[in-house]
């Protein structure tokens, strides 16, 4: 729910979190570890995930219909891991509480790879289960130079101990450090078919990853009925993770042996370890594109019906602006986050909240920074308004100052102001004071009577069906701004628009009107203020 909201109001959100709400960590609970090895522990005290299981049960007045899965997080060892585990589980807990009881969040583990399966300072914050981590070399036992084998190797480790035998819930849930809960997600798993991501990277036809992926397919099974998975984000069934295993870690283990494996396939070759052990087994999948988002580059508007916000890849903006999990290999992130650009994507503007959420909720955050003094009122219209001249008007652009708000494509406020100030807003309007929610930029009428507007990086012309009635018009983009965050648009025709409340459609503006949210730039009291 904070996904959309400026760092500041997600934190006064997060006064409801579930660690204010329980205190998960001003008074962490006692989770114990399991050390795995290739046989059941014997004597350990299993973790807190696994000495609950009535607490994971369904309730009564849940549908019958639920399927509860057990969240379990493959976590490595270094400072790195650590401050995506945290917040992973921060999220975690907000959205089991948000979903309610008869949501399909059950437990938690996070499956840590450790040398000598030696425990860390989380294990009192987060439930663990301890397996041991290979060696560096490559040998039977050893990443062979790939530290990522090791969830391969977790997983064979895992489903032979009791901790794996406790856990109540029938189905998994896999994610990663780097994973985001942004809504319960749904359990559409069932005992033969499991639910991954499509992967646009895991195509088994790709020319140029075919041939490989034919080298580990048996020959009986048609290529095309590859599933473009990997072995997280998945929701799968118990019994078939056990069923998998093995052979997901003897099928990496043979392709990092292989040259043209390990040159092709490169990062993703345990991803195809599994997804071709599984394929070999005859286990197809559930192909799911909202169960997460991976957003790249300059971001994506693509948010609203994801799961999981996966930050593998970086972001980076114009004017500097850059988030990246790698800027923090060797420590933690600060719990304020410089916020992004207006008119960048909803996933900058989304991972800086998520990141700045957990870090200021979750207790003893090592780097605690003061808030980022930004003046809410700086970029407001009214501000740059008064930054520019006074500009001589005539023809359509009489009728078009200090109308507002226009419905334009997907966006519901795109106001014009006078000076030639163009203002679009995506939250409560243009009395909003997060300067950050929105979006300045420039209008110009030509002399055919049409309007030229600057917005974002990108240059619209507008074009008017009645010069003396503009109240609706039919847009096309013309250019981008190089380097600019909307460089990759092709010039063409763009969406219409309109201003629908009819007692804007007039001449001059009456300043008193109280259906209009930008009275004060009209055009009346302009000309009021020019006369005085």
């Amino acid at each position: 729910a904070a996904a959309s909201e400026s760092p500041q109001a997600a934190a006064a959100a997060a006064s409801e979190s579930p660690q204010a709400g329980a205190a998960q960590h001003s008074q962490p609970a006692k989770a114990s570890h399991v050390t795995a090895t290739s046989e059941p522990a014997q004597h350990a005290t299993p973790p807190l995930a696994a000495t609950t299981p009535h607490a994971e049960a369904a309730p009564q007045r849940c549908p019958p219909t639920r399927k509860p899965y057990h969240v379990v997080m493959t976590a490595a060892t270094g400072i790195y891991q650590e401050w995506q585990s945290r917040i992973a589980y921060y999220h975690y807990l907000k959205q089991k509480k948000a979903g309610g009881p008869c949501s399909d969040i059950g437990g938690f583990t996070r499956l840590f790879n450790s040398p000598s399966a030696a425990p860390d300072k989380l294990m009192d914050e987060i439930p663990t289960l301890v397996v041991k981590q290979l060696g560096h070399g490559s040998c039977d036992e050893c990443d062979h130079g790939f530290i990522v084998m090791n969830r391969p190797w977790g997983a064979v480790q895992f489903v032979e101990t009791e901790h794996f035998r406790n856990i109540p819930e029938e189905y998994l849930f896999f994610i990663e450090t780097d994973h985001m809960m942004m809504r319960p997600p749904l359990n559409g798993a069932t005992p033969e078919k499991p639910v991954g991501f499509g992967f646009y990277y895991m195509i088994s036809t790709d020319p140029k990853l075919q041939p490989v992926v034919q080298k580990f397919l048996d020959p009986a099974i048609d290529i095309r009925t590859v599933d473009n998975v990997g072995p997280s984000p998945l929701l799968v069934h118990k019994a078939m993770l056990k069923r998998v295993a093995r052979p997901w870690w003897d099928l990496s283990v043979k392709m990092k042996h292989d040259s043209d494996a390990n040159h092709i396939f490169g990062w993703v070759l345990e991803m195809w370890g599994y997804n071709l052990a599984a394929r070999n087994l005859g286990i197809r999948h559930t192909v799911s594109q909202s169960i997460q988002v991976e957003p790249q580059g300059i971001g994506t508007d693509d948010m609203a019906d994801k799961d999981i916000y996966h930050y593998t890849f970086g972001l980076s903006l114009p004017g500097g602006w850059r988030v990246d999990k790698r800027q923090y290999f060797g420590g933690y992130p600060a719990d304020h986050l410089r916020s992004p650009p207006a008119c960048s994507a909803r996933s900058a503007q989304i991972i800086t909240n998520l990141w700045t959420e957990a870090a200021q909720q979750i207790s003893n955050w090592p780097r605690r920074v003061e808030p980022i003094a930004e003046d809410p009122h700086a970029g407001s219209p009214f501000a740059k308004l008064l930054q520019l001249p006074v500009a001589k008007r005539g023809g359509v652009s009489d009728l078009l100052v200090g109308t507002g708000p226009w419905a334009w494509g997907r966006l519901k406020a795109l106001y014009f102001f006078s000076r030639g100030v163009a203002y679009i807003n995506n939250g409560d309007g243009p009395r909003s004071a997060d300067a950050h929610n929105v979006g300045r930029g420039s209008w110009r009428e030509q002399p055919d009577g049409s309007v030229r507007l600057t917005m974002c990086g990108r240059v619209y012309r507008l074009a008017f069906a009645d010069p003396a009635a503009p109240w609706s018009f039919a847009a096309r983009l013309e250019s981008t701004a190089p380097g600019g965050a909307a460089a990759e648009a092709e010039p063409g025709p763009a969406a219409s628009g309109s201003l629908s409340t009819a007692s804007q459609r007039a001449a001059q503006l009456h300043p008193l009107d109280p259906t209009l949210h930008a009275a004060g730039f009209g055009a009346g009291l302009e000309a009021a203020g020019e006369a005085g």
